[in-house]
């Protein structure tokens, strides 16, 4: 069936044919995208990808509302909107949907979690819940939400709530002066730039800068921008363009620009935000739309519009909607088989859904409207395009009453209280028994990086009464103030790592806590740099730079009202770099080296003991080691135990095997408070 046959007929909201270099941009970013999140690891920028796509979609739509305003002198928002839910909620209907389902065989508290994310999908807050969970990104701990890629629709359609009165306020106060319009957007661009910088300085959590629609506006603000302007001023007239050379050349840099940011970006890259590279790529992205909406004949664009990345641009929505539940769901079943294989059958199982439901399901209704999904009988035989609309049953009642049920669905599931029946486990070791009421109570702190994180995951506070848990564990955050050296350069931090050793402190005293729990972290393996000079692992020098690190968090627990800390010493592993985010995959040969696990845990070991240099003890407060690799690792490696996977990406622990762990570590942090 050919490209033409399939969406020959399919129009945008202005009635424009859609721009087939364009679409072909977009098709092989897209393409970029899902790679990278299917585990490419070559293309460790690819998070930077959806900033090209806001860059399209600022400028396509902007572009189609002034098309509408310079030739009516007024824009039908209504009608506006009403297309944006004929693009946008059929497919995500039936995404959510299954979703839902697909909760009735997933754990308890993964159904209660998805349902709030269907919620917040559905409202297109998504972003914004995900900001209030401080969800990372870049981590897979803990079994991520098949929703958390919905963020960029929430950032989307609070844009476009705007828009259209951005464009009308423009013209009213710009009537004449297209440079007038473009300065007022471009403002715009740079205050959310400047913005961004000014947040990412002050420490702010990684997922407000990733996440917040403020943050991200500027690449649809670029987007806009190139839309004031390229497309219609007052009087119906079109832009001036470059002369074909220049227009080209524009083009080519765009590309080169953007391709760039899969290649050259890594998930540490602070200037992406701190120095306005997320706007750098935004430009990118307008350049190479300024050059695929170029009517002239050009080399570029006829490249460009390649009918498979044409095809493959149209079905964006679709490929990046369906694809990251389908990795979550089918990555599991193809664990164990080569890398490129698993890539291989999830891009075409994710190509075959999104097909399916642009040719069935997005299409018609785009052509047609809601109307076209009504039973024949409950509506007239169409004479023309979109006089499905004139149905006996109102057209609007069909989106909104598709919606409705899946919304109260999703909200009976998440106000349906935690079944503790289905997240009980069993003790990781028998004669532990149940847990009695800690007296007096016991208030913990956890110290840790990302295994922490995953670890307080699994936290179940109703399993341990009488003891509290305060998280002050961080994501990509290293317990020594130095920095990490991976291959021989230093590694950048993510967001706020400095601002959280700071602060840490003050939350711990403002939990009240008397005990604090530090987990041996995957750093402690690494070399560092200190004064200029490099502290290589397993030596001398790393040992006392990590007694004095333990040392510094025990003073600085105390002056926070602290009074046991204890450390747990590291798990045995056994590493599978593909299963680890880009960030994490040079740790996949340390960590799965048995003699690096002995020599940190001989370390933190010697140091609860106040043995060597920097492990002089501190009055005022106990010592504690839990060995926690004894208790994992007596019989060597285990990913299971009583049948409960431990790992969720073979170093942070999967919930279910966090919860597990607790049943081993609460009753011991009691034990050790108590002394």
């Amino acid at each position: 069936m050919s490209l033409t046959r399939i969406t020959g007929g399919l129009t945008t909201s202005a009635g424009a044919q859609r721009l087939a270099a364009l679409d072909g941009y977009r098709g092989l970013f897209v393409v970029l995208v899902l790679l990278y999140h299917f585990g490419v690891t070559a293309l460790v920028g690819g998070w930077v990808g959806i900033n090209h796509f806001f860059a399209f979609s600022g400028y396509l739509i902007t572009r189609l509302l002034i098309s509408e305003f310079a030739k009516n002198g007024t824009i039908d928002v209504l009608r506006f909107y009403r297309r944006r839910a004929e693009r946008l909620l059929p497919a995500l209907l039936v995404a959510c949907s299954a979703i839902l389902v697909s909760g009735l065989f997933a754990g308890a508290a993964n159904r209660h979690r998805d349902a709030g994310d269907v919620l917040a999908t559905l409202a297109f807050v998504q972003n914004w819940r995900l900001v209030s969970l401080e969800d990372a990104y870049f981590e897979q701990v803990g079994n991520p939400s098949p929703l958390r890629h919905a963020w960029t629709l929430g950032v989307e359609e609070q844009f476009y709530l705007l828009v259209p009165a951005l464009v009308a306020l423009l013209f009213l106060l710009f009537r004449r002066s297209r440079t007038g319009r473009f300065v007022v957007v471009a403002a715009l661009a740079l205050a959310s730039a400047w913005w961004a910088a000014h947040l990412a300085r002050s420490g702010v959590d990684f997922s407000r800068l990733y996440y917040g629609t403020d943050t991200r506006a500027q690449a649809l603000l670029v987007g806009a921008g190139m839309a004031v302007l390229l497309g219609r001023d007052h009087r119906g007239r079109l832009g001036r363009r470059p002369s074909l050379p220049v227009t080209q050349a524009i083009g080519l840099l765009g590309f080169a620009i953007s391709l760039s940011a899969f290649f050259i970006v890594g998930p540490r890259s602070e200037w992406l935000f701190t120095s306005g590279g997320m706007l750098l790529f935004a430009v990118g992205a307008g350049m190479m739309g300024m050059t695929a909406t170029d009517p002239r004949p050009m080399l570029i664009n006829r490249i460009a519009g390649w009918s498979p990345a044409v095809l493959l641009g149209q079905m964006t929505y679709g490929l990046y909607l369906y694809h990251w539940p389908i990795h979550l769901w089918l990555g599991p079943v193809l664990e164990g088989l080569p890398l490129a294989v698993s890539v291989v059958v999830q891009l075409a199982v994710t190509i075959g859904v999104a097909f399916v439901s642009f040719r069935w399901l997005e299409v018609p209704v785009l052509q047609h409207g809601f109307g076209v999904l009504l039973p024949a009988g409950l509506r007239r035989r169409p004479a023309g395009p979109r006089a499905a609309r004139r149905a006996g049953v109102p057209v609007w009642a069909l989106p909104v009453a598709a919606t409705a049920v899946v919304a109260v669905l999703a909200a009976f599931t998440f106000t349906r209280p935690v079944s503790t029946a289905d997240l009980d486990v069993p003790p990781l070791i028998a004669s532990d028994g149940e847990f009695t009421d800690a007296e007096p109570p016991v208030d913990v702190a956890l110290l840790g990086d990302s295994v922490g994180v995953s670890l307080a995951k699994g936290w179940r506070g109703e399993d341990y009464p009488g003891v509290t848990l305060s998280n002050q564990a961080r994501i990509g955050c290293d317990l020594i103030d130095a920095p990490l050296i991976a291959d021989g350069e230093p590694m950048s931090e993510f967001e706020g790592c400095e601002q959280w050793r700071d602060d840490w402190p003050a939350q711990v005293e403002e939990a009240g806590s008397q005990s604090l729990l530090v987990l041996a972290g995957v750093h402690f393996i690494g070399d560092h740099e200190v004064d200029g000079e490099l502290v290589e692992s397993r030596t001398p020098r790393a040992a006392a730079l990590i007694k004095r690190t333990l040392t510094d968090i025990e003073q600085r627990a105390k002056d926070a009202g602290v009074t046991h800390v204890q450390i747990a010493t590291m798990p045995c592993r056994q590493v599978d770099p593909n299963k680890l985010d880009p960030a994490l995959r040079q740790f996949a040969g340390p960590i799965s080296d048995p003699a690096n696990i002995a020599w940190v845990n001989e370390t933190v070991s010697a140091w609860t003991k106040g043995e060597g240099e920097g492990a002089e003890p501190i009055d005022g407060v106990e010592r504690d080691l839990l060995d926690l690799h004894g208790a994992l690792c007596a019989d060597g490696y285990t990913d299971e135990v009583n049948g409960i996977p431990l790992y969720a990406d073979t170093v942070h622990f999967s919930p279910a095997g966090a919860a597990t762990v607790w049943t081993w570590l609460t009753p011991r942090l009691v034990e050790a408070a108590h002394r």
